[in-house]
């Protein structure tokens, strides 16, 4: 087995941490802004998303879903830090668990940062063919969160 790790860019979010955090750290709170955004016709990039996603079911802490062509991939909360850290680890159907650390960073009420780092134990073989869509999917992610306009969802 060989260890995966990526780091994505620190992005920048315009507001406070206590939104971002609030919302990032309950999938109730994810799983109702992307069925709004479905139910709406939201932004291409996310309808492209959901296209292969199906069965999706949420809590608090814990959110499942089956991907066309994959299987169930199943994510849990299994560590938060107040306004400061959200860890997951994913399993599931996938060939592979992981583990996947948001990091947050107020500097005041209008900038906060936001990183994500994904670390994974895959075989050589999966690490080869999957690490350079996991860096640009990752660095996606991070990018994509810190688009959101969370105080106008909080």
């Amino acid at each position: 087995m060989a260890n995966v790790k990526i780091v994505s860019q620190v992005h920048k979010i315009n507001g406070a941490a206590e939104p971002v955090y609030s919302f990032l750290s309950d999938f109730n709170r994810i799983g109702s802004l992307l069925e709004t955004a479905c139910q709406t016709g939201g932004p291409q990039e996310l309808n492209k998303l959901t296209e292969n996603i199906e069965e999706v079911r949420l809590s608090e802490s814990e959110c499942a879903f089956v991907v066309k062509g994959l299987g169930e991939v199943v994510i849990r909360i299994v560590e938060k830090k107040h306004l400061k850290l959200i860890k997951l680890e994913g399993g599931g159907k996938l060939p592979f668990d992981f583990t996947l650390w948001v990091q947050l960073l107020e500097n005041d009420s209008c900038d906060t940062r936001l990183r994500i780092t994904f670390e994974s134990d895959m075989n050589m073989m999966l690490k080869m063919m999957m690490k350079g869509k996991l860096e640009k999917g990752i660095d996606q992610l991070a990018e994509g969160l810190s688009k959101i306009p969370y105080a106008m969802i909080g």
